[in-house]
């Protein structure tokens, strides 16, 4: 068997991830030491995902139980790291759009239509990207079996988190063009 070979995907993560890239991942995500590392350098490089960690940590009190959230986090982490691995590197770098982005979604998990956003956000992420909520699936039972579904709400928000920067993003380039 080939071993699959991970390719830049530059619409990610609006599209889904591709066969061959699920199956490189699945095996990356195996090697804890390999995502440990990989998420300390995106951690460390990336603005977004900094500001993300601080909303994920804000969720917490979102969660009844402790095994919950961790497994939120998890999910968070994961989409992280294959965000970073199949984009060469995110599009979004200007800082404006990104407190946009955290913002909302710290509004979001402080605010009164908590469920809704959580259950539109989970919904939308098993329609649209139903490998990369494989991939997620795959990794969490690994290290968590029977906690899929709070790993898959993470990724959900993580990825819910990307889009609106890009659109933040998108939404500033337009404006700077109309000027």
């Amino acid at each position: 068997m080939e071993t699959p070979i991970l390719k830049h995907q530059y619409d990610f993560p609006e599209v889904d991830l591709t066969e061959e890239n699920a199956a490189f991942l699945e095996n990356f995500l195996q090697n804890y030491s390999l995502v440990e590392a990989s998420h300390l350098d995106t951690k460390q490089s990336h603005l977004l995902y900094n500001m993300a960690h601080i909303a994920a940590k804000q969720s917490q009190g979102v969660f009844n139980n402790d095994n919950y959230h961790a497994e939120f986090a998890h999910g968070f982490t994961t989409y992280e790291i294959i965000t970073s691995l199949v984009t060469p590197r995110p599009a979004y770098t200007k800082a404006p759009s990104v407190i946009a982005a955290s913002r909302n979604l710290a509004d979001a998990l402080d605010g009164q239509n908590l469920r809704e956003f959580l259950t539109d956000t989970y919904d939308e992420f098993n329609t649209q990207q139903p490998t990369t909520v494989e991939v997620v699936t795959h990794a969490t039972d690994r290290y968590r079996h029977g906690l899929a579904r709070h790993a898959i709400l993470g990724a959900a928000v993580k990825r819910q988190l990307e889009l609106d920067t890009r659109e933040y993003e998108n939404n500033l380039i337009e404006r700077c063009l109309v000027l």
